[in-house]
């Protein structure tokens, strides 16, 4: 994108690193580090919440999150019923303390297309409204941004890492169509939090483990 390369714009856990280090080297007291700053957030999921919840607690000016979905419903429709999970709108606390000071700050179905600065520093973003995750020609606006955060989620494992190992069906259980390719996390339950991604890599290694132990077993009968 251009401007990418701007001063000013973080990966999300690359921010959320620095602030917990700051806590734990200055305190919990509160701080000015964003005193004056406006903040865009990209990302609308639990880790652009977080980063929301942490430009509050520096002090920002004002903050904009964009989340390129359209916004869910506040209830459940007729076709999302009981037992499926609930695909309706939610708030986290970073968004619900925002609006308590900035009033509604989540744009739904926009996204960035551009950045822009002074003297290498990011200022401004021009931002897009999208149609089906793709910007809308003619929809592009600049708003004002001092700190860009990245906090954009994916759609799951790119398909040409399946092809180069020619992995044609993914098991429950970790194993695949090869007997000597194994897959864990996004590449078999698809986009999730990080936290499955540490459990499947466990499981996924106890399950290498014992296929070890059955080769073993038939070595030693051959």
């Amino acid at each position: 994108m251009p401007g990418r390369e701007l001063g000013g714009i973080y990966q999300a856990v690359d921010y959320l690193t620095l602030a917990t280090k700051s806590v734990l080297e200055n305190g919990t007291s509160a701080t000015d580090a964003l005193k004056g700053k406006h903040v865009l957030v990209l990302g609308g999921g639990d880790t652009g919440n977080d980063c929301i919840g942490t430009v509050i607690r520096q002090g920002a000016a004002g903050v904009t999150q964009l989340e390129i979905a359209p916004e869910l419903p506040h209830e459940r429709t007729a076709t999302n019923q009981w037992p499926e999970w609930p695909m309706v709108q939610k708030n986290g606390y970073g968004q619900q303390e925002a609006r308590a000071l900035f009033g509604d700050i989540t744009e739904y179905t926009a996204t960035a297309t551009g950045f822009f600065g002074d003297h290498g520093q990011v200022n401004e973003v021009e931002i897009s409204t999208t149609d089906h995750f793709k910007p809308v020609n003619g929809s592009q606006r600049r708003v004002k941004a001092d700190l860009v955060l990245l906090a954009m989620g994916f759609t799951g494992a790119e398909q040409w890492l399946f092809d180069n190992f020619g992995i044609t069906k993914v098991n429950k259980n970790y194993t695949t169509n090869d007997s000597q390719v194994f897959v864990a996390g996004d590449c078999r339950r698809g986009p999730s939090l990080v936290i499955w991604g540490v459990f499947e890599g466990r499981s996924c290694a106890e399950k290498v483990d014992a296929s070890f132990e059955v080769l073993e077993s038939v070595e030693q009968s051959v």
